[in-house]
């Protein structure tokens, strides 16, 4: 059983920006489709979405993910293409949508 009691952790600005980097490189750059498993993880996106609040970058990085970023749409849609031929089997629609848009967080995606 997972203990969901919150807990505190003090980091200093370079921690974050090093964390906010793993992160944004596990999801837009990182091209092993395992690495898909974690990209789209619900808690690295609430880490993430954490990360964010408390960064000095403030307002302007809400700013930024808020946009539209095409280039990481298309990172994303590439390596769950990847996935599928490695599988050998396409994904069921929703799950694919699903997978992209958790995998494409912080950023929006494009409609």
């Amino acid at each position: 059983m997972v203990d969901k009691k919150e807990k505190s952790l003090t980091l200093n600005q370079g921690e974050i920006v090093a964390l906010k980097k793993a992160i944004m490189y596990l999801k837009f750059s990182c091209e092993e489709t395992e690495s898909l498993l974690y990209a789209g993880s619900p808690l690295i996106n609430s880490i993430f979405s954490k990360l964010i609040s408390i960064d000095d970058l403030g307002q302007q990085a809400i700013d930024f993910y808020n946009k539209r970023h095409t280039e990481n749409e298309m990172f994303v849609l590439s390596k769950l293409d990847k996935m599928e031929l490695e599988a050998g089997r396409p994904l069921d629609k929703e799950i694919k949508e699903n997978s992209f848009r958790e995998c494409l967080y912080p950023f929006s995606k494009g409609e």
